[in-house]
């Protein structure tokens, strides 16, 4: 017996957020959304990820909280204080709950059974409603740990949205789109803050646009962030 094939093909259609009109919330996945928590392993990477969007969330009234785990020592190069930077690179995008862990940069790995149980203090105070962390495929060992960490102590947040950073490519496929039109020179000006990183070039404004506008056109919208879904319960 020849088993039959079915001539329907499944397509994946990726999710668009929101709107963008800036005052729109009607989307079914934003309307419950009180409170975020994005996770980074590094100063800069929630900027660079999931900066444009922590932006529009936080002008929304959505309450929005950044935990990092480590200083990102091994990456400064100038001497200027990276805690200080991200602080204030967050707090332009309307971040104003703050946590600065001290892990080793570099070495996340070693204390990933810490790191769960920091991650999971912030979930029991913090009781998000989803969380912003880092790609499982990225080729940073310190991003993967940061992902493996979240997907144990957020494993009662109803949406997990992984972002991407620099060296998440070629491998990050996104499929969840957040239309950062009016959010994106905000997302510009809080990574200018980041003085210590100004001299990689996925820092400079016109690689920034050039993502966001690539992300857009995917999907046929105007300048968006792309993530990965580990879990979304709309």
């Amino acid at each position: 017996m020849i088993p039959l094939r079915s001539s329907i093909k499944l397509r994946r259609h990726p999710i668009r957020l929101c709107e963008s009109r800036p005052n729109d919330i009607s989307d079914s996945s934003m309307k419950n959304i009180k409170r975020v928590l994005a996770i980074g392993a590094h100063p800069d990477d929630i900027e660079l990820g999931c900066g444009g969007s922590l932006a529009k969330l936080a002008e929304k009234g959505v309450e929005v909280y950044a935990l990092i785990l480590s200083h990102g020592d091994r990456g400064n190069v100038t001497g200027d204080d990276r805690c200080a930077e991200t602080r204030d690179s967050l707090h332009a995008l309307g971040v104003q709950d703050i946590v600065q862990c001290g892990f080793s940069d570099t070495r996340l790995a070693e204390a990933l059974g810490d790191i769960v149980d920091a991650i999971e203090r912030e979930c029991a105070r913090i009781q998000p409603d989803r969380v912003y962390t880092m790609f499982r495929e990225d080729r940073h060992q310190d991003h993967r740990t940061a992902f493996e960490a979240s997907i144990v102590a957020c494993r009662s947040v109803p949406q997990v949205l992984c972002y991407e950073t620099p060296s998440s490519w070629p491998n990050f496929v996104p499929t969840v789109f957040e239309d950062v039109e009016f959010s994106l020179n905000r997302k510009i000006t809080a990574l200018k803050i980041h003085a210590s990183q100004q001299a990689r070039a996925y820092m400079q404004e016109n690689q920034v646009r050039c993502l966001a506008d690539f992300r857009g056109q995917q999907i046929g919208t105007g300048p968006c962030e792309g993530f990965i879904p580990y879990r979304l319960v709309l």
